[in-house]
């Protein structure tokens, strides 16, 4: 049911009279402003000179600065032929920038722009063309509903300013609401389907108007089925975010999502009525399909809202917290999913319910975009940057670095939060986390970034066609392994979400080492991805398939980075022919500041010696997978380097290293590392791993039958281990489903869990 609370009696929100809605509306006079409701949708009326004041400091100022830019720019002319919802959001976005400097500064200059405009919008919102407009209608709504609410209790609104604004905002609502919600072909198809941006978005704007004139016959209505999609999707039940934060649809359109989202959420806590507001639940848009079958929700039904922005231990909180964990070291969000660059805009406005700093660092090192949209994208927040951050949280870096996700399915790696840390992502998502539109086939993959550059990418989102899925949404386009050719099922439309569960497991942190793997099934296989972050330096991944096949078959390790094709720097594939001992199989990318060397081997139950992984480039189709990526924050389609790594075997195993260096570093720790191969036989695989600075250590997979013991330098090593990573001079180690570990006969490391790792001397 969501977090709304049910109630007993049958109550309906505020709805007063039209005749007493205009007699506080008045002229603006003093005597009919003394009438004036006070304003609320963007703040209470008792902020105002607080905020006034705090707006000539900084970073409010900068905020202050946005609201201004807007205000000031050019009217758009909206197409007298077609219902323009870009250009009259363009113009919403002014009215209520406008209102704001009126309200704050007793501007009335301001006022007046903002009032014609709103008496400047269009109804003939049946004319629009947009398949989608649904989300594109917060741009417009919402401004309006605000800079409306804002002049009315400046009192600059004459009784019949007022009731004609509502007039023409609720008309356009009315048949907004008729064509997306109350015609069940156009519900089930964009929303229903959905369960994402598009119910959030379309609810917070129908919401707001609702709020906003209580007294419309429809207003009931409306704010019943709105407040009902938000209680659920943005509550424990409904799917989209999960318990640990992670949002179904990815960051990108989660930052879609929330700007309405908190705009409505703000509104509806500063309703000087919320606490006799009650609704009804409208269960229309519940579906009855996996994974959305418990929703338990009962048209009719009385309840109260339970807003989330007075709770921080609420999922919303939550969200944002995952989003700042998945953030790269340039300030992005990572494009994971259907997705581009992107910050998160607005996540600093918690910071006055309770969130910590860390919200408020976020956006004040957010990375600078075109324009304003550092604080507009998904919508215009710049005010209620203004009025909610909150001054007295201090921004504070992050006080963690790792952070493992298992119920969102996402494990980061960071050596840190500055720009040129190490950084890298693991996904393996299961049940809600990847049941969604805008998932992609992605478990097991990972991407990777360090010293001011993405390096091994996840592709991002190009979608040439849309009425199908994007190009870059099945799992030959990620950093995944593919046998004979194939991943997890590729995604179907709507809610043929193909794919296959993926499962985070055994995670460890640590500051030498730090451990998380991720299990998935497909084709006949169980496969086991580890990654060891060692150092805070480079990483390693290790593949382990066990099958039920009884043939031999082609495994790919599958690998693509940002660098060759269109996108520039250099891209080098290492073939690994011949002598798998002497020759080095993988590949090289590099950009103008920093590069990474992959090292690949293989090893396979029952070879007696070292087996050869045959690198390659697949083939190359302009513009198409797996080399097509577009996930810059401009939005580019350019094609990028990819290499397969070959084994025919019955159950391979992948050991390779992910060692990213600054370019033109001659010395020290961050120079290119040197990995060398070492003999471990045909079922195992093992490098050794040093850098410039000294430290070195040894890396070593095992399959079934592999020798027990690998002799480096003199010094003898013995595991039971599948997986084991020893710094041959620091003294910490690990090992992977095994029991022991010893140096020349001395152990080094013992126990019987998954996964032990020991930072002390050895």
């Amino acid at each position: 049911m969501g977090r709304g609370r049910r109630v007993g009696a049958k109550a309906v929100m505020r709805a007063a009279p039209l005749a007493l809605l205009l007699a506080g509306v008045g002229c603006a006079s003093e005597e009919a402003a003394l009438d004036m409701p006070p304003p609320s949708i963007l703040a209470p009326a008792d902020m105002k000179d607080a905020i006034a004041v705090k707006a000539n400091t900084a970073p409010f100022d900068t905020y202050l600065e946005v609201v201004r830019d807007i205000a000031a720019r050019e009217l758009e002319t909206p197409n007298p032929d077609a219902w323009d919802h870009g250009a009259i959001g363009h113009n919403m976005a002014i009215a209520q920038a406008n209102a704001v400097l009126a309200w704050l500064f007793d501007d009335d200059a301001a006022a007046a722009r903002a009032k014609s405009i709103l008496l400047g919008l269009p109804t003939d919102f049946e004319t629009n063309q947009t398949w989608d407009v649904n989300i594109r209608m917060p741009r417009v709504l919402m401004p309006y509903c605000t800079a409306f609410d804002l002049l009315r209790g400046r009192g600059d609104l004459s009784p019949d300013e007022a009731a004609e604004m509502q007039r023409l905002v609720t008309e356009v609502t009315a048949k907004f609401f008729d064509k997306f919600v109350d015609t069940s072909i156009n519900l089930q198809s964009i929303l229903g389907f959905a369960q994402n941006n598009h119910p959030i978005r379309t609810a917070a704007s129908i919401g707001m108007v609702a709020i906003t004139f209580p007294d419309h016959p429809q207003s009931q209505l409306w704010a019943n089925w709105s407040v009902s999609e938000l209680d659920y999707l943005l509550g424990p039940n409904g799917h989209y975010i999960q318990s640990d934060g992670g949002v179904s649809e990815g960051p990108f359109y989660y930052a879609f999502a929330y700007g309405p989202a908190i705009a409505f959420l703000l509104a509806m806590r500063n309703d000087p009525d919320k606490a006799s507001r009650v609704f009804q639940y409208d269960c229309r848009n519940r579906q009855d399909a996996d994974p959305w079958t418990n929703h338990g929700c009962q048209d009719g039904v009385d309840f109260t809202f339970d807003n989330p922005l007075d709770d921080p231990g609420s999922g919303l909180f939550k969200s944002l917290d995952w989003s700042l964990n998945l953030r790269l070291p340039n300030g992005y969000r990572p494009p994971l999913a259907d997705a581009n660059f992107l910050h998160h805009n607005g996540g600093a406005i918690l910071t006055s319910f309770g969130a910590s700093g860390h919200l408020r660092w976020d956006v004040d090192t957010a990375p600078p975009v075109s324009g304003d949209a550092t604080y507009t994208w998904g919508l215009d927040l710049s005010a209620h940057h203004l009025v909610w951050v909150n001054d007295a949280v201090e921004p504070v870096e992050p006080s963690w670095r790792n952070k493992f996700m298992p119920v969102a399915g996402n494990a980061v790696f960071r050596s840190g939060w500055g720009a040129d840390d190490r950084w890298l992502l693991l996904v393996a998502e299961n049940g809600s986390a990847r049941k969604t539109l805008h998932d992609h086939v992605d478990g097991l993959s990972f991407s990777l970034a360090a010293y001011g550059e993405y390096l091994l990418l996840d592709p991002g989102y190009h979608k040439p066609d849309e009425l199908d899925n994007a190009v870059t949404a099945d799992g030959g386009s990620h950093n995944t392994l593919l046998i004979d050719g194939h991943g997890a099922p590729e995604k179907g439309l709507l809610i043929d979400f193909g794919d296959a569960d993926a499962f985070l497991e055994n995670a460890l942190d640590g500051d030498a080492l730090a451990y998380a793997e991720a299990h998935q099934s497909y084709s006949s296989s169980d496969i086991e991805r580890s990654v060891v972050f060692v150092r805070q330096r480079y990483f390693v991944v290790a593949d382990r398939i066990t099958t039920t096949a009884t043939t031999p078959r082609r495994h790919t390790f599958r690998l693509g980075g940002w660098a060759g094709k269109d996108v520039g720097g250099t891209f080098d594939v290492w073939a690994g022919s011949g002598d798998p001992l002497a020759v080095v199989s993988g590949a090289k990318w590099e950009r103008e500041r920093a590069g990474v060397d992959v090292f690949l081997a293989a090893a396979s139950e029952g070879e007696l010696t070292p087996i050869a992984v045959t690198v390659a480039e697949p083939p190359y189709t302009p513009g198409a997978a797996p080399h097509v990526g577009a996930f810059d924050r401009e939005r580019n389609v350019q094609d990028h380097g990819v290499i397969d790594g070959d084994v025919t075997a019955l159950a391979p195993g992948f050991l390779s290293v992910l060692a990213p260096y600054r370019v033109g570093a001659a010395g020290g720790d961050d120079a290119p590392l040197v990995v060398t191969r070492l003999d471990a036989g045909g079922a195992g695989a093992a490098f050794t791993v040093e850098s410039a600075s000294g430290e070195r250590e040894l890396v070593w997979l095992r399959r079934n039958g592999a020798d027990t013991s690998l002799t480096v330098d003199a010094t003898v090593f013995t595991t039971d281990a599948e997986l084991t990573v020893v710094s041959l001079n620091a003294g910490f180690a690990l090992m992977a489903r095994g029991s022991e570990v010893t140096r020349d006969g001395t152990p080094i490391l013992s126990g019987s869990d998954p996964v032990v790792l020991s930072e002390g001397a050895n």
